[in-house]
């Protein structure tokens, strides 16, 4: 019971979080930098196009349900 208690206090705790995101982001960005995308270019394009993201996960996350949803079909025909 006390370990629940635990994890719920440092989940709860801001300063937890801003370092989950800040280890998040720099995994990100190295991985970017690893591949030939500038980290800089990276956050200028993530600030400035967000619209632009919402609308291309907006469209990932359609496509993907497509994907699933031909599949259960095409094992049922099938």
């Amino acid at each position: 019971m006390k370990m629940i208690e635990r994890i719920k206090k440092i989940t709860g705790n801001r300063w937890a979080k801003t370092a989950a995101l800040a280890v998040t982001a720099a995994i990100v960005f190295s991985w970017l930098y690893s591949h030939g995308i500038s980290p800089v270019w990276a956050a200028v394009a993530i600030v400035c196009f967000r619209g632009l993201f919402r609308f291309l996960y907006r469209i990932a996350c359609f496509l993907v349900a497509l994907a699933i949803i031909l599949c259960i079909l095409s094992f049922l025909v099938f």
